[in-house]
């Protein structure tokens, strides 16, 4: 068995370990961006609520109905902060999943590189071989035609 074709289930594995480090970079990405869509619709909420509620209108609001409409915009800023630093840490989690495939990917290359040298090297004394044969089987025809 050829060092490449014993190399190959190590390869395998790095490889292996890349593409799963490849898809936890995926889903952190999407989990990214579903927090981060989150809080758009959050701030869009609040947005709508304070427009709605600051336009000129009839009512007139009670003491009360103005606590209330502070205490819930109050609320929703709290939401809000929890909701960017919930994005924040999903941001940090997407890079530190990319550094951990940037390391497998690095690593599988590196192993790529090493099976490709002891491939051509395996070419070459194969090559060297053959032509050791080939003048072998001359050398004897050569023989065989001066006997």
């Amino acid at each position: 068995m050829t060092r490449t074709k014993k190399l190959q289930p190590v390869v395998q594995h790095v490889d292996q370990k890349e593409q799963t480090a490849l898809q936890a970079v995926a889903a952190s990405q999407r989990q990214l961006e579903l927090q981060q869509t989150r809080l758009t619709q959050l701030r869009e909420y609040k947005t709508e609520y304070t427009d709605r509620h600051l336009q000129p209108q009839s009512i007139i609001y009670t003491a009360f109905q103005f606590q209330e409409y502070n205490r819930f915009l109050t609320q929703l800023d709290e939401t809000i902060q929890r909701q960017e630093q919930v994005m924040q840490m999903a941001l940090r989690e997407v890079e530190i999943k990319r550094q951990k495939w940037k390391l497998s990917h690095s690593r599988s290359e590196a192993m790529h590189k090493v099976v490709d040298r002891i491939q051509a090297t395996e070419f070459q004394q194969a090559e060297k071989l053959e032509q050791k044969l080939m003048d072998e089987v001359a050398l004897r025809n050569l023989h065989n035609k001066s006997v």
